[in-house]
């Protein structure tokens, strides 16, 4: 079968590979969409540590064409999302239902092939079905790029109606983000991007302002003048500057939840500041099967508009090239079948 691989920092081609083969708890889908995230972007570019050999891509959705020998509960010819990673299914967090906490897991795409390709083999506690009505780009894009935020913002945040949220970082996840902060009921989203596109794109899908932190002299005033006392704030970026831009923009009381990814090491404000507003900081990673099927039938239900979420659909063979072009605030897909 035809595969996108990741050679080396910079370096992914299309190459043939070895089709895979399911285990007894295993399904063999075949691939109908995969999102490229800007962690697949980062895998690219060397910034993770991946193996060259990998298959990259962790948002799939796809067709069930074979069953392993111990799977029940599942036919061929069933439409699916997948969940983004293996987890081991045995330690607390995932009894708990927190696979996402998971101790033991195997992120596809990283330390699993992932689905760039025609077709991969998953065990089968990793698939939520996919609605008829809902297009399989939209499917694959559901299971990270609208169920992150979900997660971070419902789950972890705590969001309740009438209230003022920031999101910082106005791309996949933070377009989504604003639009599920509408749906919770916020009173007003101030989101956060220099790039206009993305702010313009923000604005489309729900948010009252937008800021580009890059065109002003004091970012932290600026956004306090917009925000007016936010109570949650997002970040979606993963740096430092960002983090701590969020932390200066809540009100006491505040909440802002980390979801983006990297490895600066932003610093708290003044203990006395910190304590005495009794600001809170919280770690967000991911979601669970549970929340990637709710989100699902949010979109069923028509109650979490999508139709701004994929930019482009590209096939198999064309997709090496886009990992040199920039990326835009929504998600480019990739379609093994086309």
């Amino acid at each position: 079968m035809k595969a996108l691989v990741y050679q080396g920092p910079g370096e992914i081609s299309l190459e043939e590979v070895e089709n895979p083969s399911p285990a007894a708890d295993e399904v063999l889908l075949q691939v109908d969409a995969a999102g490229v995230c800007g962690t697949d972007r980062h895998i690219v570019a060397g910034e993770l540590g991946v193996r060259p050999g990998t298959v990259p891509g962790h948002e799939i959705a796809g067709t069930v064409v074979e069953l392993g020998s111990r799977v029940e509960g599942w036919q061929t010819g069933e439409r699916v999302a997948s969940f983004g990673q293996v987890t081991c299914g045995t330690c607390p967090a995932c009894i708990a239902g927190q696979s996402n906490r998971c101790r033991q897991p195997a992120v596809l795409g990283m330390a699993r092939q992932g689905g760039f390709a025609e077709q991969i083999a998953l065990p089968a506690r990793c698939l939520i079905r996919l609605p008829d009505t809902i297009p399989s780009s939209i499917g694959a894009i559901a299971s990270d790029a609208i169920a992150t935020p979900l997660h971070a913002l419902w789950t972890v945040g705590g969001l309740r109606a009438g209230e003022t949220v920031v999101v910082i970082g106005a791309g996949g996840l933070g377009l989504h983000a604003v639009g599920l902060a509408r749906l919770a009921g916020a009173a007003c989203v101030v989101a956060v991007d220099p790039f206009e596109p993305a702010r313009k794109a923000a604005l489309a899908a729900g948010a009252d302002a937008t800021l580009d932190p890059a065109s002003e002299d004091d970012p932290v005033r600026a956004l306090r003048r917009l925000a007016r006392g936010a109570t949650l704030a997002l970040e979606c970026v993963g740096r430092s500057d960002t983090v701590e831009l969020g932390l200066a923009a809540l009100s006491p009381g505040g909440r802002l939840v980390v979801v983006g990814v990297g490895s600066d090491r932003p610093q708290l404000p003044p203990l006395a500041r910190f304590i005495g507003t009794e600001l809170s900081v919280l770690g967000s990673f991911g979601s669970t099967p549970a929340e990637i099927a709710t989100v699902l039938d949010l979109i069923e239900r028509n109650h979490l508009d999508v139709s701004q979420s994929v930019q482009r659909e590209v096939s198999l063979d064309d997709a090496a090239a886009i990992f040199s072009e920039p990326s835009g605030p929504a998600r480019t897909v990739i379609l093994p079948r086309d």
